[in-house]
């Protein structure tokens, strides 16, 4: 399974799109892998977990085409996760001679009502063809292409059922974890029940090296305390690989700072472009 970080900040990006503090300005200035779009992963070049207003940016910046994107997964309804007027370009006469004849969005109801209604004055019949939307609720299980995914509720939105996913493939294991604080135990006791044993974990960290405030995202703190549950779940093995991403300019910190508190836990620090074979 190949996981390619295309986007790796929170709502604002890094730089924040209107922001001057000290972080954005050196950020600017040093570039690299200080920059920072808004958050999205790619899956074995077919599959999406979440689809931000970046997704255009991305696809110019990694070769990626749009069209051959089979299964699209959305955490929540946050427009730096969903954003979903870009599909109305899916189709004549704005898009011809496309991969797939159809693509698949998959998100909770709030996610799937906004599609629906931010799209419903400029979506096009073709476009609407081509186009497949599928309600999740937490612990529901979809296969498709060989793949299982399933969504787990996440911490994030009041009112929202906010998801995150386990992806099987092929015998590996992955767990992405955009937007969420710490989980509920009912999730680790699912995990363990099911069996489910993770060969990569990828964690919220918007808080940077902060965090402990039990909130709707997390920092490393957070994070290092999550392993130790999974570990206490028997959720992950001695050879699991620990990513962080979802960045925030407010925790203050470089690339190269975040790297390297996230080697001396143990973990790594992902940035735009980052791609792990697991």
């Amino acid at each position: 399974m190949v996981i390619k970080y295309l986007g790796t900040a929170a709502a604002e990006g890094m730089p924040a799109i209107f922001c001057r503090c000290a972080l954005c300005e050196k950020a600017r200035a040093q570039g690299g892998k200080n920059i920072r779009t808004r958050n999205q992963i790619l899956i074995d070049g077919d599959t999406l977990i979440d689809f931000p207003m970046d997704s255009y940016m991305h696809a110019l910046t990694y070769g990626i085409d749009l069209s051959a994107i089979e299964n699209v997964f959305i955490t929540h309804a946050h427009m730096d996760h969903c954003y979903p007027q870009d599909v109305t370009m899916r189709g004549a006469p704005f898009a011809h001679n496309m991969t797939r004849p159809v693509i698949n969005f998959y998100g909770n109801e709030k996610v799937i009502n906004k599609f629906i209604e931010h799209t419903r004055d400029e979506l096009k019949p073709a476009a609407k063809e081509s186009i497949r939307l599928h309600t999740l609720k937490p612990y529901d299980v979809v296969e498709t292409g060989g793949m299982k995914v399933t969504a787990l509720p996440a911490r994030h939105t009041v009112g929202e059922d906010c998801l995150l996913y386990s992806i099987e493939k092929q015998g590996k294991t992955a767990l992405i974890m955009n937007d969420t604080g710490v989980l509920d135990e009912s999730v680790y006791d699912y995990l363990e029940k099911c069996g489910t044993r993770f060969d990569f974990v990828s964690f919220d960290c918007t808080y940077g090296s902060g965090g402990g405030q039990m909130k709707r995202h997390m920092g490393l703190l957070d994070n290092i305390a999550e392993r130790e549950r999974m570990k206490a779940h028997a959720l992950v093995h001695e050879k699991t690989v620990y990513v962080i991403t979802h960045f925030s300019h407010n925790s203050s910190l470089m690339h190269d700072e975040l790297a390297a508190l996230a080697e001396k836990n143990g973990m790594t620090a992902a940035y735009d472009g980052m791609e792990t074979d697991i």
